[in-house]
Parts: structure tokens; C-alpha cells; sequence
């Protein structure tokens, strides 16, 4: 049995691989502190020898060792690029438990991610929990690996063209949707807290001698944690949406690659 490999098949391997590689270091999932670095080494592994082997991969033209590493380079940035947007939209779910914790009174209440290697509030780490738990159970992290797949028939290996004016403009808007889609998963809550504040307000003039401080916080408290039990239930649809702004955003990315 022959197992020679050429070293043009071995070279663009080995750029699937840079691309790949950079998506698991920065991807959602992939790049949880849970999992370690032989795991997500052989993730790597494994989707390149996937992909390597239903695509027919042309390796470019290159005049030296230099120029190869150039490649590798550029393909690492894809695959980083594709796993930072990914993750992006995954943590808009952080701002939204925040924004929902500034509105409850539980901005205080922070625990230690160690994923994120951070202090999050304790709806965010809620959150941010369950929404993983639907992707897994629906199988949604297949549809992140099938992003990186398709990058490769809109962006082939070795022709990468970073066009910056394109790049920033779509930086920009992403920004904008981060804090947006965050304050429209949060809208419950802010609906709830100032139906709350509405009527404390009349109860304040209606009974001045009332102490509205100690009473009021404590009624937030129940009311936005009432909010939150019922809006479980739409935790579905908030992964699946959030699923459609990574495909618009990839899409995006890769048309300024």
C-alpha cells in the first residue's frame, strides 16, 4: 500500500489547517476554557481532514519559505476572524444579562467565568448557560462548523484579499448590532422594571410616609425575577436568532475578505 503524500497536497493541508486552527481558538464552543488544548487540537484535526477531503483545494503560486508562512498567516486570520464574529454574537448575551441586572438590582451579585476570565453577572452566566445548552441540543454547533466549511468556497485558500474600507464599515455595524440585539433581549425586563417604577411612583405620592426605597428594590427584584421564569421559555428563539445575526455577520465578513 502507498501512503506517499505529495508536498503540494501536504502544503494545502496545511493551510485548511491554519484556517481551521484559528477557528477553534477563537469559535464558540470550541474555544471554552473546559475544553483543553489536545481536545481542541484534534477538533482542529478533524474538520480539516473533512474538509481537505470533499473540496479539490489549489494551492497558489509562492517563491520561497516566507511566502508560504505569508499564507499560513492569512488563512490563521480567517479562521480567527470567522471564530471572533461567531463569538461576538454569543456574547451579546452578556450585555443583555447586565442590562437585565442593572434594571433587578443584581448588578453586585458577579461570579468568575472562567471562560471568559472575567466577573459577569449572575444572569449573564444564566444566560449565557442555557443558550449553550440549546445550541448543543439542537445541534446548532454544526451550523458553526458548516461556516467555516462554506468560507471555503467564498474565500479559497491562499487568496486572501482584506479590503479595509469594507472591513470597517461592517465593524462598525456590528457594534451597533451588539448593543442592539442585547437591549431587544433584555426588553422584558425593562418593560417589566418600569411598569414597577410606574406605579411606586404613584404609591410615593399617594403615601409619602411609605418608605418606597426598602419597598420598591424588593419589588423589582420579585417582579423582574417573575419576568425571567416566564421568558425562559423563548430561550429557543433567541438561539435561533442569534444563530441568523452569526450568518449575516459571517456573510459580511467574508465578503470583505
Amino acid at each position: 500500500m502507498d501512503l506517499t503524500i505529495s508536498t503540494l497536497a501536504l502544503e494545502s493541508f496545511l493551510l485548511v489547517v491554519a484556517r481551521a486552527a484559528g477557528f477553534c481558538v477563537t469559535a464558540p464552543l470550541f474555544s471554552h476554557k473546559s475544553v483543553n488544548t489536545r481536545l481542541r487540537v484534534l477538533i482542529a484535526a478533524c474538520i480539516s481532514i473533512s474538509i481537505y477531503s470533499s473540496m479539490d483545494l489549489q494551492l497558489p503560486q509562492y517563491e520561497s519559505v516566507l511566502g508560504f508562512s505569508f499564507l499560513i498567516l492569512k488563512e490563521l486570520a480567517v479562521g480567527l476572524s470567522i471564530g471572533f464574529v461567531a463569538s461576538l454574537t454569543m456574547s451579546m448575551l452578556v450585555l443583555a444579562g447586565e442590562f437585565i441586572d442593572r434594571e433587578i438590582g443584581f448588578t453586585m451579585a458577579t461570579t468568575f467565568d472562567p471562560s471568559k476570565g472575567a466577573m459577569v453577572t449572575i444572569t449573564a452566566e444564566l444566560y449565557d448557560k442555557l443558550i449553550y445548552a440549546a445550541i448543543l441540543i439542537s445541534n446548532l454547533h454544526f451550523y458553526i462548523i458548516s461556516a467555516l466549511a462554506q468560507s471555503f468556497g467564498l474565500v479559497p485558500v491562499g487568496r486572501v484579499n482584506i479590503q479595509i474600507s469594507g472591513f470597517l464599515s461592517n465593524s462598525i455595524r456590528f457594534v451597533g448590532q451588539y448593543f442592539s440585539i442585547g437591549f431587544r433581549i433584555a426588553m422584558p425586563v425593562f418593560i417589566g422594571a418600569t411598569i414597577v417604577n410606574v406605579i411606586l411612583g404613584i404609591l410615593t405620592k399617594s403615601s409619602p410616609q411609605m418608605n418606597m426605597f426598602s419597598v420598591g428594590m424588593q419589588i423589582k427584584v420579585i417582579a423582574g425575577l417573575l419576568v425571567m421564569t416566564i421568558a425562559i421559555m423563548f430561550v429557543p428563539n433567541i438561539a435561533n436568532y442569534l444563530m441568523e445575526r452569526m450568518q449575516e455577520m459571517l456573510q459580511a465578513v467574508m465578503g470583505a475578505i
